[in-house]
This record gives structure tokens, C-alpha cells and sequence, in this order.
């Protein structure tokens, strides 16, 4: 952020004389702030009376970090800029708007004359100051876009008619707004909707663009915030509709893609292959599906040959093909693990046979990660039981097994709690009924998990906040998967 509102230059300049001050001695944070704003004086990159110190002392000695809320004028010209600290989940008796307050570099640009390359600031909102007004915006019929390339560590918020052009510019042509401002957007989106400050109608409008996405930055921010989604919906009526939702911008990356790895490929573009692989096959597209089973297959006919499945892809190949196969694949994974002296591949094989859909296969695993003799070892079995608790057949069965066998693990670990086994088997929980499992549970052991009660205490917390997501927003959620055309409709016999 430093060195975009000051410049690459001054920061070395101001570095530069910083480390040759202090070479031979002791250095605080201050005496970095002095070297960079004499720099900066001296570069005119910052005005004479503001100081670097007085600008990084409200980033660096409060918590949290800014969302920035523009609201334009009717007619489009100018806007209102507020700020306040940006909570995911509101926190009682706090008054953010009061306590936390930065100094916020604001670069901005608009849709009739959009320019993205400049990110200096082109106005400083003070900590005093609660609102601002900025003038000389583009008409109402433009977009306007704040936080430059997200050169500045803040959220962006905007009225309702300024998302609605974003969306309509990033459906028409998504280029025209730069790859790291697309997925600030998305970010921003799905995040102030997660924490009630813009509806969810706007948050998955904007989304559907993404069909249309090629690049691995605004994938891999839309795929990050969908994730929540997923998980909250896996075991409700509506997961149907959200699943076509995500498979319909999922799979013509996946189909553009497939599992053709180049050794030509930029290290973004395997990325980019993995995620798609492991999406389409979670959403289960058909000829995914077919292909990873297909590929996982022809390793099963020659399993010394270590170039079927590209190492970018080993991960999600082996997850999603046994996730579709049965136990015969299943068995192959285990005696490749067996075989393997190679760490890294040896945790792939073990994360992988947790992605099996078969119960009794999960069952018996579960039993195999607390057996000494099974060949899975000690330090590996929380890796076992956490590839199934992530698995959404194999949760339940993992917090169950969990809770009737609880003494069996206690012991096997030497009298540790092991937190990790709660937090993953209820990752997802967001219902009342498992808040009172998960409570009942705590206050029956609550003397072996002495040790780690304030991870546990967490999870209570997140899984109170799940519970008033899916109040604030399920129904919300529900009714526009099912206006679009989304949800899944009913035959008639």
C-alpha cells in the first residue's frame, strides 16, 4: 500500500537511508516512518504537513481494517465516501464508527474514461473524518470503481444503482474492468453480503458473469467465497439449485480446460486446471466425472508409471475418481500408499481415500486412522479423520463416531485433546440441533478438553453465526436460485 501512495522510488529512496542510518544499531518502527516521510518530502510525494507515521500508526496499531461505503449523488457527479471498521459478524456494544478510523488512500476511476493504472491516491480521508464528499465523477450512467488494483487493504462498498452498472459492464464486457479489480469486486460482494451490508440479489447477480471468466485471480476469489455457500447449503432443499447455479459457470472453464496438462502451462494456468477439475467433479459434471475415473483407471493398469496424471492434478484426480469409484479403486490408493516412500504423495493418497462416497468404506477408515497396527500413523490420523469430516457423506459419520468412541481416542493420543477432531467434524454445522449436540458434548468432557477450550469455544461461536446466516439469509437465498430458474423442479409421474 506504502509503496503505491508514495511511490516504488521513494520507498527505496526512504529505505535505502533507513538501513544505512541504523546498520550498526537498534531500529524502531518510528525511526522506519521518519527515513520514508523525509523521502516523501523530499519527492513531494507527500504534502509537507502529513507524516508516514501519522498515516501507518492507525493500520498498524488497531485491529481490524476499513470497508469504504460510496454512495453517489442522484445525478451521478459526485458521491459520499463514509468509513467504518469492517466485521464480518456485528459484535454488541461495539461502536466502530466511533473507535476505529484510518488514514485511507482513495484512488478511484469511472466507466466513461476508465484508467487503472493509476493508483496514487488521488484524495486522503483522514481519520477524523467520518464522511467526505468527492466531486468531478462520471454521470450516472457510468460506473464508478474505487480501491485501484486493491493497492489499498480496505473493503468497498457502493449503492445499489452503482453495483447494478458493474454487473451490467462485467456481463457485456468483464475485460474493459482489470483482472485484480474483478476479483476485488467479487471478494468485496460476497463478503459485505455474508456480513449484511449488500444483499445477496446482488452478490450472486454480479457472480454470473463468471461464466464468462477466464482468469485464475477472480476463479479463485469467487471459488473462496462459495465454498461458505456450500457449506451452509449441503443439507438444505436449495443446495440443488445452488449447485446448477455454480455448475453453470464451472463447467465451460472446465470444458475449456479439461485435464490436458501442457509443460507449457504458466504455473496460474495448472492452478486454475486443479480448481476447475475439483469443482466440476464436486458439482458432479458428468463428463468430468468420466474423465478423472477414466484417467485414475489407466494408473490402476500401470501404477509405476508416474506421468499418467500430471502432479498438478494428482490431488484432485485421486480425490474426485475415488469419490466415483467404489472399492476397487478405493484398495488401489491403499496399496499405493503402502508402497510410496514419498511424504508429499503419501498424505495425497491419505487425503484422498477420505473423498469416497461409500459409508462402509469411510466407516472402516475411520476405525483403520486410531488402529496402531493399521499402518496409518499416529501423526497421520487427524489427516485421516479430517479428509472424511471435509467429506459431506462422511461428516456425520465423523462426529459420531467421534462422540461414541471419544475415551478410545483420548487414550490413543495420550491423554491430548486433540481439537482439530471437533472443529473439522462440525465444520458446517448450522442448525440449533447441533449447536445442542456440540454443547452436550463439551460439557460432558469438558475436563480432557481443558486443554484446548478456547479453540472449542470458537467453534461454538462460528457455529452460532451459522445459525444466524441461515436465518438472515437462506430464504433470501432460496427464492432467488428458484426465480432464475435454478432450483430443482419436480417431475411429474
Amino acid at each position: 500500500m506504502m509503496s503505491h501512495f508514495l511511490t516504488e522510488d521513494t520507498v527505496r529512496k526512504g529505505l535505502s537511508t533507513y538501513l544505512d542510518d541504523f546498520k550498526y544499531g537498534n531500529a524502531e518502527q518510528d525511526d522506519l516512518w521518519e527515513h520514508l516521510t523525509q523521502a516523501a518530502h523530499q519527492d513531494g510525494t507527500l504534502p509537507l504537513d502529513l507524516t508516514v507515521k501519522t498515516i501507518m500508526d492507525t493500520w498498524t496499531l488497531q485491529m481490524g481494517y476499513p470497508v469504504i461505503t460510496v454512495e453517489r449523488s442522484p445525478d451521478g457527479t459526485s458521491a459520499t465516501v463514509s468509513q467504518e471498521r469492517f466485521l464480518m459478524v456485528a459484535m454488541p456494544n461495539s461502536n466502530n464508527s466511533e473507535e476505529y478510523k484510518w488514514w485511507v488512500p482513495l484512488s478511484y476511476t469511472g466507466g466513461d474514461y476508465p484508467n487503472f493504472n493509476e493508483t496514487r491516491a488521488k484524495v486522503w480521508m483522514k481519520d477524523t473524518e467520518t464522511l467526505i464528499t468527492i466531486q468531478s465523477l462520471p454521470t450516472k450512467d457510468h460506473w464508478v470503481i474505487f480501491n485501484l488494483q486493491e493497492t489499498g487493504f480496505y473493503r468497498v462498498n457502493y449503492d445499489n444503482h452503482n453495483w447494478n452498472l458493474l454487473i451490467q459492464q462485467l456481463l457485456t464486457d468483464h475485460t474493459v474492468i482489470t483482472t485484480i479489480n474483478r476479483a476485488q469486486i467479487i471478494d468485496d460482494t460476497m463478503n459485505l453480503a455474508r456480513a449484511g451490508q449488500v444483499s445477496y440479489e446482488v452478490a450472486l447477480g454480479l457472480y454470473s458473469y463468471m461464466v464468462n471468466e477466464t482468469e485464475y485471480v477472480p476463479w479463485k476469489a469467487a471459488i473462496n467465497n462459495l465454498a461458505y455457500l456450500t457449506s451452509m447449503f449441503q443439507r438444505t432443499g436449495a443446495y440443488g439449485g445452488l449447485q446448477n447455479y455454480m455448475l453453470k459457470m464451472v463447467v465451460q472453464l472446465y470444458d475449456t480446460l479439461g485435464l490436458d496438462n501442457s509443460v507449457n502451462d504458466h504455473l496460474l494456468e495448472q492452478y486454475k486446471r486443479t480448481m476447475a477439475v475439483s469443482w466440476a467433479c464436486s458439482l458432479r459434471h458428468k463428463q468430468c466425472l468420466d474423465n478423472v475415473l477414466s484417467l485414475y483407471r489407466q494408473w490402476m493398469t500401470n501404477p509405476d508409471n508416474n506421468t499418467i496424471i500430471a502432479p498438478s492434478l494428482k490431488s484432485a484426480v485421486y480425490c474426485q475418481a475415488l469419490a466415483t469409484g467404489g472399492a476397487e479403486e478405493w484398495d488401489f490408493a491403499w496399496n499405493q500408499y503402502l508402497k510410496s516412500n514419498v511424504a508429499s504423495e503419501k498424505h495425497r493418497l491419505l487425503r484422498a481415500m477420505g473423498c469416497t462416497k461409500q459409508l462402509w468404506l469411510l466407516s472402516r477408515y475411520l476405525e483403520m486412522a486410531f488402529d496402531p497396527n493399521s499402518g496409518i500413523r499416529r501423526q497421520d490420523s487427524e489427516l485421516v479423520f479430517g479428509s472424511i469430516a471435509f467429506n459431506d457423506i462422511g461428516r456425520p459419520l465423523a462426529w459420531t463416531f467421534l462422540r461414541d468412541n471419544w475415551k478410545m481416542i483420548y487414550e490413543y493420543f495420550e491423554g491430548k485433546a486433540r481439537p482439530y477432531l471437533i472443529t473439522s467434524s462440525t465444520s458446517n454445522f448450522n442448525t440449533r440441533q447441533q449447536l445442542k449436540e456440540v454443547m452436550t458434548f463439551v460439557d460432558e468432557h469438558r475436563t480432557e478438553l481443558k486443554s484446548a477450550s478456547r479453540k472449542v469455544e470458537q467453534k461454538i461461536e462460528i457455529i452460532k453465526n451459522n445459525i444466524a446466516w441461515m436465518d438472515a439469509n437462506y430464504e433470501t437465498i432460496y427464492q432467488w436460485l428458484e426465480q432464475k430458474g435454478y432450483s430443482v423442479k419436480l417431475r411429474n409421474v
